[in-house]
């Protein structure tokens, strides 16, 4: 299994102690039923402490397609064909916005919503919480799928 580490401005540090596999997708179907499934999505779901329910409604939102993840036995499928470097840069963006502390930038960070339904991301390592924009629409999925 090939490891890479987690976020873009880290891509080139070998002694980086975050890691994650990398991508791989399978295009199934053909014509109108054309799917792609990411096939290591619990995997990469499970390094980037997200449930793959996440990352996997994120592709669809950012697509404009259809996704579906089945919790029994770990299919993520998104409507359409789409190759895995686009889906590796979506990846990367879901990193941004769901995963790296905004101050420090480690990807250890907490899901947190707030009584006023608010998404923040609190940082294991140095603390800081910061807000998630709430005019996205994963934050919507978020508040109807909290995290355990």
């Amino acid at each position: 299994m090939a490891l890479q580490n987690i976020g873009a401005s880290n891509s080139d540090d070998a002694f980086y102690r975050y890691k994650m596999p990398k991508m791989n997708t399978k295009i199934e179907g053909r014509g109108n039923g054309i799917k792609t499934n990411i096939i290591n999505m619990v995997d990469v779901a499970k390094a980037l402490a997200r449930p793959a329910s996440y990352t996997t409604k994120y592709f669809g939102c950012e697509l404009g397609a259809q996704s579906k993840f089945d919790d029994k036995t770990g299919v993520s499928l998104v409507n359409g064909s789409h190759d895995t470097a686009k889906l590796a840069g979506l990846l990367e963006n879901f990193i941004k916005k769901y995963v790296q502390c905004y101050g420090c930038g480690n990807p250890k960070t907490e899901i947190l919503i707030t009584k006023t339904q608010m998404v923040q991301l609190k940082c294991v390592t140095c603390g800081f919480v910061s807000d998630v924009d709430m005019r996205d629409k994963l934050t919507s999925f978020f508040l109807k799928n909290p995290p355990e």
